[in-house]
């Protein structure tokens, strides 16, 4: 089983106790395991990033699932989680709901992710700007990019994404 593989039954894993324990909402895959999901497992995350309101359900959950603490991140073999904090990281409370092996995730949306990255990106990050290209290439038709325009803080940034949009364009 890959590592990849490992990762979806955690989350399916995680998902299924918080279902259990009643709560009405899911934790948001966030980071570099979203970027995982978009790339459809092409650019790996060795990190499993959450975000969710309920820290201490979500921490009573690893827990029992026998997951080891180690600051915002939890460990079992050789699935890690990180507890993110940064609730700034979904500006407009926007994610996706994706199938994955007959279990539905939350994903934080490939607008936001997108904003997100165009930040390592303007700081001079050439990976993440490729990375960028490919996203905008592969999901062209669909993307809200008067939404992602209205959340760019950066005009530098502004200026890179419109590029990119006509060279995926093109």
């Amino acid at each position: 089983m890959s590592i990849l593989d490992q990762q979806i039954n955690a989350i399916k894993e995680i998902y299924s106790e918080i279902k259990k324990s009643g709560a009405k909402i899911q934790p948001v895959i966030v980071g570099k395991f979203a970027l995982t999901v978009y790339t459809q497992g092409m650019y790996p995350a060795n990190i499993i990033s959450f975000l969710y309101p309920d820290l201490q359900l979500l921490t009573k959950v690893l827990k029992e699932l026998g997951y080891q603490q180690m600051g915002d991140f939890w460990t079992r073999g050789d699935i890690v989680v990180e507890v993110s904090k940064k609730f700034k990281l979904i500006p407009t409370g926007s994610f996706n709901q994706i199938e994955v092996d007959g279990q539905i995730i939350n994903v934080v949306s490939l607008e936001d992710l997108l904003v997100d990255m165009m930040n390592e990106c303007v700081a001079g990050d050439e990976t993440v700007c490729e990375l960028i290209k490919m996203l905008i290439k592969s999901y062209l038709p669909v993307l809200d990019f008067h939404h992602i325009y209205s959340n760019l803080k950066n005009k530098q940034a502004v200026i890179k994404f419109k590029q990119y949009r006509k060279e995926a364009e093109g």
